[in-house]
């Protein structure tokens, strides 16, 4: 009895689950694969991290420049053309992110990534200041002194062996970004087995499996995973560091006695100290209250994810596409020459920084190839209509990122290294806006871009003075769409020393 019960059950959730799923690809009207009952494309989506995007080039290839998918019974519009892509970024009403940034909250909370509506206006508001080209001035000292130790450190790899420059790259990020918005450094460079690294390693590969994995990321099967216990553990490491630092600063300003009025009375910006980012957070009111320490928290560490990952990424994947270019390697080089002199040692000032053009289309260009967010979601609120495409509430919508940016509609032989697509007074260059979203693009763009591409220009440039890379002999670098785009194999090269006889 209690048998046939169970089968009656079963054969009625699937014949439910039949019929919403009909009723979903009527109302939807756009190609995809054919979702089976209960779990939709669970089993096609349900792949390794280095086969996501190759899977989701196979549906784009077979569907189209728009296609639907059924995650369980969650519907996911994936858009990789700019057609449509411009029509969702451009959206003031499209700003709330999709279902896989739940998986952050516990160690972001609602933090700028993750918020939406209000809060999110309210914080882009008033953190803006905090990335204005006066402020990012004073973190190029910062950004030098951490170069400088990252090229000790890659002088031991000159032995003509391939290494992976991942995890070399990731500390000095780490360090860029947590002396630049906390103000304080771990020094992880010299201090690679430091728990607070090891936990944002460990975070970032739960977080990833469980966006990769529908039955793993449900929190009633999640929760009983001994995945659950290592998130918690990991970011508590991470939030009692992050609130050490914030107690630290708070006492701080209290014994000099600052305070919002006399910030905003002494600066045209609110902010003018090399700890800007979160004085502006601890010193701040939003709707006439000061800003909780939870909402401080949650915005530094927010910011500190955002910023150390993504840069590694970008920096690396530049490496990697310079070592294949010695003829790029040297225009950089040469490029230097003309902005700092002869003398290559000199740390170069600000506004040299902002001079190395040729570098930027180089780095625009590997980010093109290699985008750091590989694919980013918006969760629809509300029916609403798309470039001609009816989108129901609750469906979500992934923009592929990474399949636009090798589109061949889109640029001319897109898997060619080609800086010269962003040279701005180049007959060539044909980029807008929305066809290179290396750092998004509309309402929620990147507020950290500047930072970014300063960082990154600092980094590479001094490791282009030092090293003449080259490449490693293996062909397949293992894609993975993880958090951030990496490779299950590593980003891998070799350093010869460059003859200082420049």
């Amino acid at each position: 009895m209690i048998a046939i019960l169970i089968l009656l059950i079963l054969v009625f959730a699937v014949l439910t689950s039949c019929i919403i799923f009909i009723k979903d690809c009527n109302t939807f009207n756009l190609p995809g694969p054919r979702p089976l009952p209960l779990i939709g494309n669970g089993l096609l989506l349900l792949t390794k991290s280095r086969g996501f995007l190759p899977l989701l080039h196979k549906l784009r290839k077979q569907y189209g420049n728009v296609f639907r998918a059924h995650l369980l019974h969650t519907v996911y519009i994936v858009l990789s053309h700019p057609k449509y892509i411009e029509a969702v970024m451009s959206r003031n009403d499209l700003i709330t992110k999709g279902y896989s940034y739940y998986f952050l909250k516990p160690w972001l909370g609602d933090g700028l990534l993750t918020s939406t509506g209000h809060r999110w206006r309210t914080t882009r508001k008033f953190l803006t200041p905090a990335f204005h080209f006066k402020i990012l001035q004073n973190f190029l000292p910062v950004f030098l002194k951490n170069e400088k130790i990252l090229i000790k450190k890659l002088q031991n790899y000159t032995d003509g062996k391939a290494f992976d420059t991942f995890p070399i790259i990731a500390l000095t990020a780490l360090d860029n970004i947590t002396e630049s918005i906390m103000g304080v450094s771990f020094e992880a460079q010299n201090n690679s087995e430091s728990k607070y690294v090891k936990a944002i390693e460990s975070l970032t590969k739960i977080l990833s499996l469980r966006m990769r994995n529908p039955f793993i990321g449900e929190d009633p099967i999640f929760n009983f995973l001994p995945y659950k216990k290592v998130q918690d553990e990991a970011t508590e490491i991470l939030h009692s560091h992050t609130r050490k630092v914030i107690n630290l600063r708070r006492e701080e300003l209290k014994k000099s006695e600052i305070n919002i009025n006399s910030l905003n009375e002494n600066s045209d910006l609110g902010i003018k100290n090399k700890h800007a980012f979160l004085d502006l957070l601890l010193l701040s009111e939003v709707d006439g209250k000061q800003i909780s320490d939870e909402h401080v928290m949650e915005e530094v560490n927010t910011f500190m994810f955002e910023g150390h990952d993504t840069t590694t990424s970008g920096i690396c994947f530049a490496l990697y596409c310079l070592s294949k270019h010695p003829e790029i390697q040297e225009k950089i080089l040469e490029e230097q020459k003309s902005i700092i002199g002869d003398n290559l040692d000199r740390d170069p000032i600000f506004t040299e920084v902002q001079q190395m053009k040729y570098l930027e289309t180089v780095i625009k260009e590997s980010l093109r190839m290699y985008p750091s967010v590989p694919v980013i979601g918006r969760l629809v609120t509300k029916d609403t209509e798309i470039a001609g495409l009816k989108i129901k509430k609750k469906a979500s919508i992934l923009v592929n990122i990474f399949e636009m940016h090798r589109h061949p509609d889109v640029y001319d032989n897109p898997m060619e290294f080609r800086p010269e697509r962003f040279d701005t007074d180049s007959a060539s260059s044909a980029v807008n806006a929305f066809s290179w979203l290396a750092f998004s693009a509309g309402p929620r763009n990147c507020i950290g871009q500047k930072f970014a591409m300063m960082e990154m220009k600092v980094t590479i440039a001094s490791i282009i003075k030092h090293f003449i890379l080259l490449p490693e002999n293996m062909q397949d670098i293992g894609l993975c769409a993880e958090l951030i785009l990496r490779s299950d194999t590593g980003v891998k090269l070799k350093l010869k020393p460059r003859d200082k006889m420049y």
